[in-house]
């Protein structure tokens, strides 16, 4: 017994000691590894999202010196303006420009990019140069909404939300009115349409809402809206594509919006009415509206001393989609060539609040200051005379355990915002998130169904096309004469193969 403990004392001993010699191999060969990716020192090339301002240069080559030892990197930033941004990217993948990397998202040209192969597939080299980042997509629907066609090919944010429909009202001014509307007492659209009538009895010169919108329909019957005004049932495993118009939800969006109009709640000239809408909150001139739980919580800029929303949460028990990690991403050029110290940088980023705080807000005394743990603009400064501060793009970077409070978002809203999709189970994660739809074979019928669900729309949602009925009838049938069926056909074959993609 005693021989047989020995030998596999001395057996363990020596398995020990060959770990040990692997395992010091291995960290030898890792820190080389670090040092010889840092040891010539490169400039990065990034294409950001918007304009430059002043203190730009300064604040990137701050970070060059900072950060000299451990990534040994210089900073060259190109920036496209937002009303260009799409086109102009797209045409520098296809002339083989050389950048390492660039902002995207599903609302700009990530899925245009993504079909051309533009962006350089990270499934090997994520985990490797940017071991954190990668940990810090595990167990989210990331970095599978970013795999196309198997390729891991952009950087989603880091943050968690959701869109579901918030209805929010002036307090202030409706119980001035005699108006009591309880927190959390309008569920749906019914109670929706309740709450409306009495603020404008009440408030009869005022203006009540501005139109009446897709999600707070939508999310009645668990519907996501997805391309080319198309929608999914979230509770409908098969994911079939419906075409909105055709919808029990679009009829009572165009019956209430018609009623909403001719009872005085929507303005007659809501749509040549240029002013911003916000402003008109802010004054108390538009009572309510329906947005998102951002909205109703962050640090709005008030005009009226004393305003306040109160807000109620519509349909909460019904399945709505988390908003895509797609909606902000970075993404490494498949020409870049220095697509490791990229990475590098990234995974600093996630670890790092103080070169988290040089990027996002720059340089502490010059392009912002602390108030507390607030970051606030430089005195004399303000969001459109900013030399840093709210820089285009920024947000494929933030993360929310290093996110500052500032003037819109309190201290920890964002880890908030995650704690309330995280609260109720129907906030769920789209199915089809990173679908992207071919249009190729229905080119023509897509934009011509673009066009005119895009002009009907805008009148329907606000009472202006009539009859509710006959307006659907028309837009109905101009959507069939234009190629829906075509279109139809064709986005469910393709949503069929991404599904059955995923099961493999």
């Amino acid at each position: 017994m005693r021989k047989k403990t020995l030998k596999v004392f001395s057996a363990a001993l020596v398995a020990i000691m060959a770990i040990g010699m692997l395992t010091g191999c291995s960290s030898k060969s890792q820190n080389a590894t670090s040092k010889q990716s840092t040891a010539t020192p490169v400039t990065l090339k990034f294409v950001l999202f918007d304009g430059k301002k002043a203190a730009t240069d300064e604040v990137w080559n701050e970070i060059a010196k900072e950060y000299k030892s451990k990534l040994n990197v210089k900073f060259n930033i190109e920036w496209i303006a937002g009303t260009d941004y799409a086109q102009k990217l797209t045409i520098m993948a296809a002339s083989g420009d050389q950048w390492d990397l660039n902002f995207d998202g599903d609302w700009l040209s990530y899925y245009q990019m993504a079909s051309k192969n533009a962006y350089l597939p990270l499934n090997t080299l994520l985990p490797k140069y940017a071991p954190d980042l990668y940990k810090a997509y595990s167990g989210t629907n990331a970095l599978a909404a970013a795999t196309y066609n198997g390729n891991i090919d952009c950087l989603p944010w880091t943050m968690s939300m959701t869109e579901r429909p918030i209805f929010m009202w002036r307090k202030d001014l409706a119980e001035k009115a005699g108006v009591n509307i309880p927190t959390d007492s309008v569920k749906t659209v019914q109670d929706l349409d309740q709450a409306l009538t009495k603020l404008k009895a009440a408030l009869p010169n005022k203006k009540i809402i501005e139109a009446a919108i897709h999600p707070e329909f939508e999310a009645e019957y668990n519907l996501q809206e997805i391309a080319h005004y198309y929608v999914i049932d979230l509770s409908d495993p098969t994911c079939k594509v419906v075409p909105y118009e055709q919808t029990a939800a679009y009829k009572q969006e165009a019956e209430y919006a018609k009623k909403w109009q001719d009872e005085g709640m929507i303005w007659k000239d809501v749509l040549t009415d240029k002013t911003d809408h916000n402003l008109y909150i802010n004054q108390g001139d538009l009572i309510s509206k329906v947005g998102s739980h951002e909205e109703a919580t962050d640090s709005r800029a008030w005009t009226d001393k004393g305003a306040s929303f109160a807000s109620s949460l519509m349909y909460p028990d019904n399945f709505f989609p988390t908003r895509t990690p797609l909606a902000n991403v970075v993404a490494i050029s498949k020409t870049s060539k220095n697509p490791e110290r990229t990475l590098m940088f990234l995974n600093q980023v996630q670890t790092d609040k103080k070169l988290y705080d040089l990027l996002l807000y720059g340089i502490q005394g010059k392009t912002y200051q602390l108030n507390g743990d607030a970051a606030d603009y430089p005195t004399g400064m303000n969001s459109s005379t900013s030399n840093y501060m709210d820089w285009g793009g920024r947000w494929a970077f933030w993360k929310p355990a290093f996110m500052r409070s500032d003037s819109t978002y309190s201290s920890g809203f964002w880890t908030k915002e995650a704690d309330f999709v995280k609260s109720s189970k129907s906030n769920v994660a789209s199915p089809i998130d990173g679908f992207n739809f071919d249009v190729t074979n229905v080119n023509t019928q897509v934009a011509q169904r673009d066009q005119i669900f895009g002009d009907a729309d805008k009148m329907i949602t606000v009472g202006l096309a009539g009859d509710a009925d006959t307006a659907i009838k028309k837009l109905k049938s101009d959507e069939n004469a234009a190629g829906t069926d075509a279109i139809t056909k064709e986005m469910q074959k393709q949503v069929d193969a991404f599904l059955a993609a995923k099961k493999k």
